[in-house]
């Protein structure tokens, strides 16, 4: 199947979305009783638009629609139908503005939906995809019940995929006891003498604001198959303790500031219904630690998918990256990765996930130039937690080896954990936007003392439900 199937698919879906206004009037309004046809031009009933609008005679229903709006030209109702009517007949700037008109004059929740709708399905014909987007969580945040609700997210994800370019922004912030990835120790050997580490190489509490923001472009590219392009930023604040200033009075959080910028470029090899599905990934990135330059990296990745993103899905990656490091040449590496991860819904919904990977980092530098295992497992119970509370838990494991540590004689070797637990709240949403709460715990453990580290972090954020 080639990419441009597959648009025609989306645009085929986006279509029926687009005709779904007139089953929102339908849902909202209901049939109504039967009455007698009024005798009077334009004293028209809901129950006569209904019938008119279930005709799908258009140029009917602009007729009614007009007639009634000849009395009343505030009447909400009237004005949804007469722009679906327009719609139906190709006049998509027209059906805008007669939905426009509905939005400003809605009063009740059912009103706020129908025109929320159809202001979205305006702006999609009109080659408006990002307002109509905004315009259906609109539809979305006013849907009178939760089956209405649900039609509604199911046209909010037809558009999203109709429409090439995605944006996505996350945030969170929190506390953590470990700011700076210090260490536990006090001393450290050195050549076979004990030194008692500076307060800044130790552990220091503080508070971290992360954010991201991402955007995407997809395309048909070689054999038009599915590709696109990114771009993405990331940048996360530190704020110190008092203990933290108190413990080192010349830190600044900004010295444990860290900042990245990214653009990616990926490509399909296989058609998006085969059995075994090929792509092979581009990144190019800069990063900042402390306001200074950090690292350049280059990363190429290919995998292989198999199975149902629905059901059940693995996934095979090998990734060679390129890190070449500003603060010392030394500590530039070649990093290559090979993973395996499978993710399964099991019988009552809940999603687990299982992960695998081998990593070879060389480096002139002895404390980059490692070997490293990692697995972990999460889980994301489907049924909430009380009913308002969505749970899920991840455990990851890494084991490091070091043929040489300059903190003291021999190899080195790490063992990391780390626990996270996430909680959704999404009877809090607004527009689509949840609160989350993540609680994380990690700890290093080595042969080598300067390399033991613990943090905490309690993190509050906010995420897209769709």
């Amino acid at each position: 199947m080639t990419e441009g199937h597959i648009d025609g698919r989306k645009l085929r879906r986006a279509w029926r979305f687009l005709c779904g206004g007139a089953m929102a009037l339908l849902l909202v309004l209901g049939p109504g009783p039967a009455v007698a046809e009024a005798p009077v031009a334009g004293a028209i009933t809901d129950a006569a638009l209904l019938q008119v609008l279930r005709s799908g005679d258009w140029p009917a229903a602009e007729a009614a629609a007009r007639a009634r709006l000849a009395r009343n030209p505030d009447d909400v109702g009237a004005l949804v139908v007469l722009a679906r009517a327009l719609r139906g007949q190709g006049d998509a700037a027209g059906a805008k503005a007669a939905a426009t008109r509905a939005n400003a004059q809605a009063r009740t929740q059912q009103e706020k939906y129908v025109s929320a709708v159809e202001m979205a399905a305006a702006s999609y014909d009109l080659g408006h995809p990002f307002a109509a987007q905004l315009w259906q969580r609109r539809a979305i945040e006013m849907a009178p019940s939760d089956a209405v609700r649900a039609s509604s997210v199911r046209d909010y994800r037809v558009l999203s995929a109709a429409n090439p370019w995605s944006f996505s922004v996350n945030f969170d912030a929190g506390a953590s006891s470990n700011v700076n990835n210090g260490s536990l120790a006090d001393t450290v050997d050195i050549g076979g003498i004990d030194f008692t580490l500076n307060p800044d190489a130790k552990a220091l509490s503080g508070y971290e604001i992360s954010l991201s923001l991402k955007a995407r472009y997809k395309f048909a590219g070689f054999g038009e198959l599915p590709a696109s392009f990114g771009a993405q930023s990331y940048t996360k604040q530190v704020v110190l303790s008092g203990d933290a200033k108190d413990t080192v009075p010349d830190a600044r959080g900004s010295d444990y500031a860290f900042n990245a910028v990214e653009a990616t470029l990926g490509q399909a090899l296989s058609p998006a219904d085969a059995p075994l599905r090929y792509r092979l990934d581009l990144l190019v990135g800069k990063n900042w630690y402390g306001g200074d330059d950090l690292s350049d990296y280059l990363r190429v990745s290919g995998s292989a998918q198999w199975g149902d993103p629905r059901r059940s899905l693995t996934q095979v990656t090998l990734s060679g990256e390129r890190q070449l490091r500003l603060d010392s040449f030394r500590n530039s590496a070649n990093v290559v990765t090979a993973s395996l991860s499978h993710h399964r819904r099991l019988e009552g919904g809940d999603r687990l996930g299982l992960s695998f990977a081998l990593r070879d980092a060389s480096s002139e530098a002895v404390e980059i130039d490692h070997r490293a295992m990692l697995a972990g497992v999460s889980y994301d119970f489907a049924k909430p937690l009380a009913g308002t509370v969505t749970v899920g838990a991840a455990l990851e494991l890494e084991r490091r080896d070091y043929d040489a540590t300059l903190y003291g004689p021999g190899a080195r070797r790490d063992t990391r954990g780390r626990l996270a637990l996430q909680f959704g709240f999404p009877k809090l949403e607004f527009y689509g936007i949840s609160p989350t709460l993540r609680l994380e715990g990690e700890e290093t453990r080595s042969n080598v003392d300067f390399y033991d580290s613990s943090q905490v972090k309690l993190r509050l954020g906010l995420r897209s439900n769709f």
